[in-house]
């Protein structure tokens, strides 16, 4: 009988595909978790098998993209941040929560400001309005901070017109930073703007967990989504904290704003 791509006998086992990628078992575990390499899980015990067809298209992503800084390159540099007193790994995506106007500012302000100091490349995803008082306030601690968004170090954008084009943006944006060496970024991302955009909580979610399960993961970024809880309906809340597992590593008080 003709075997199929699906059947058992054309799968490989981790030991197998970590002797084609030329990579340890440790790294194509973390890879298979974060979205970044396909596996099936199979049996009882959920082991990892490879397609061959998947290992030649990551082969081929890798040559393409010989360039890109990942995060396993990164982490012996530099492999987390501090904030809020607590070390927070590159390819974490984090969710915080503010019911008041410096609750806002809480994380914002430190989180950009540290990332310009360490140059990294920032991202400030926000309404008109809300970046003008995170900028402002920036400002006061960074003066050149105008120079900074001319230059591309910080990146500002009232977001875009759905959940798509926005995984396309960062996309584009985070090959283009690896590119040209960026060994660091950070997004904040303050998600009022999708209630300006019309983007309806179905639609952000679905953006949330892709963004989760890949970029968020598989690029040297550290993510901070932040929402306003005087904006946002409790059930929006909720899945917004079950987008954002990694929140849970760290005591969630410290993403509470004032």
């Amino acid at each position: 009988m003709r075997k199929t791509e699906n059947s058992a006998e054309s799968l490989l086992n981790i030991k197998q595909a970590a002797k084609i990628l030329n990579a340890s078992e440790i790294s194509l575990r973390r890879w298979t978790d974060a979205g970044k390499l396909p596996c099936l899980r199979i049996g009882a015990r959920r082991e990892r098998r490879f397609r061959l067809s998947d290992l030649n298209a990551y082969l081929e992503q890798s040559q393409t993209h010989k360039n890109f800084v990942s995060i396993d390159q990164i982490t012996s540099q530099t492999a987390h941040i501090t904030l809020e007193s607590i070390s927070i790994n590159y390819g974490t995506h984090l969710c915080a929560f503010y019911d008041s106007d410096p609750g806002r500012l809480k994380l914002a302000l430190p989180f950009l400001l540290g990332g310009l100091q360490e140059d990294n490349r920032c991202f400030l995803i926000a309404a008109t309005e809300i970046q003008a008082i995170i900028l402002n306030e920036l400002r006061e601690a960074r003066p050149d901070i105008d120079l900074d968004i001319q230059d591309g170090r910080l990146v500002v954008s009232e977001g875009m017109s759905s959940g798509n084009k926005l995984y396309a943006f960062f996309e584009q944006s985070f090959l283009q930073a690896s590119k040209q060496g960026i060994q660091g970024m950070r997004v904040l991302g303050d998600m009022a703007w999708t209630l300006k955009k019309g983007i309806g909580v179905e639609e952000l979610n679905a953006f949330e967990s892709r963004y989760n399960q890949g970029l968020g993961h598989r690029f040297p970024v550290i993510s901070l989504c932040q929402y306003d809880a005087r904006l946002f309906p409790g059930t929006a809340i909720l899945n917004a904290l079950k987008c954002h597992n990694d929140t849970f590593h760290y005591p969630l008080n410290h993403f509470l704003g004032a």
